[in-house]
């Protein structure tokens, strides 16, 4: 079984890059505090679409993402519908796509994303 996998601020400390300052990744911060829970309405695919955009750590989502976000935006639909009756096949989907996108907490660390390059100007 492999070891589990050590946060990035705790590897900074311990030193782990030290040999091999190439593998240092950079994880997404957190933007916000959880907040209250979600209203337990019916929510239509825009409104699933746009929440589970607001949700995700910023530069993670990109075009090459769209149609697992819509599979995602689909099940989270079905899922606020009527949670008790969904398949759970689909809802296992359904966290399959939240991970993917790093939209789940264990997940969050393991997805790989370019950070913005810094804008040059005249004298660079």
């Amino acid at each position: 079984m492999p070891a589990k996998r050590k946060p990035a601020a705790v590897q900074e400390l311990t030193g782990a890059w030290r040999k091999d300052p190439q593998r240092r990744r950079i994880e997404p911060t957190v933007s916000g505090p959880i907040g209250s829970p979600p209203k337990q309405t019916p929510l239509d695919f825009p409104a699933a679409w746009r929440n589970l955009v607001k949700c995700a750590p910023a530069g993670i989502l990109a075009e090459r993402d769209r149609v697992w976000l819509e599979v995602a935006a689909h099940l989270l639909v079905q899922f606020r519908a009527n949670p008790a009756e969904m398949h759970p096949a689909k809802l296992s989907r359904l966290t399959a796509c939240l991970s993917a996108l790093g939209l789940s907490p264990a997940y969050a660390s393991r997805v790989s994303f370019a950070p913005p390059t810094p804008e040059r100007g005249d004298f660079d």
